[in-house]
């Protein structure tokens, strides 16, 4: 299996700035949105069930603004992702409290574990860099953040 990386799950299309969502749900559904235009058979309505799914288990805002909804979905060929980042943070039950205006929402086809532990890895080393966060957040171009989000990370990969 190829190990992919950010650049392989994202497209400029599926990085959206200046999002207005009012809670939690409405950033799933229009994460869910989103991500079904990925593939031609996917449906938002499945997407977002799955999203939800995920975070009835507990919430995926893992600290300093960030949340990372995610999920797994039978139908999906590939991995997929999607960046948002919202006019106003919202409150996502993030363990630190704070509210969250960043969020990367993955999806992986069933079965793939591997995959989504690695992306999930990746985005966690990348969210946790504050040099990293302040650009994204400053930014005003779509096309800059996708290059910040996709550019390769400068350290190298852990094995094990």
């Amino acid at each position: 299996m190829k190990n992919l990386s950010i650049a392989d799950i994202l497209t400029l299309e599926r990085v959206k700035l200046h999002s207005e969502c009012v809670s939690k749900k409405s950033v799933l559904e229009l994460a869910s949105q989103i991500l079904a235009s990925a593939q031609e058979d996917l449906e938002a309505w499945a997407i977002f069930d799955v999203l939800l799914a995920r975070e009835r288990l507990g919430s995926t805002g893992v600290g300093r603004g960030i949340a990372i909804p995610h999920g797994k979905l039978s139908t999906l060929h590939a991995p997929i992702g999607c960046f948002l980042r919202l006019k106003t943070p919202i409150d996502f039950n993030s363990p630190d409290n704070q509210d969250v205006g960043m969020i990367f929402a993955i999806l992986v086809p069933e079965g793939d574990e591997d995959t989504h532990l690695a992306i999930l890895g990746q985005l966690a080393r990348r969210f946790s860099d504050p040099e990293f966060c302040n650009a994204i957040r400053a930014t005003e171009s779509s096309e800059t953040a996708f290059s910040l989000l996709t550019r390769k990370l400068a350290e190298p990969e852990n094995p094990g």
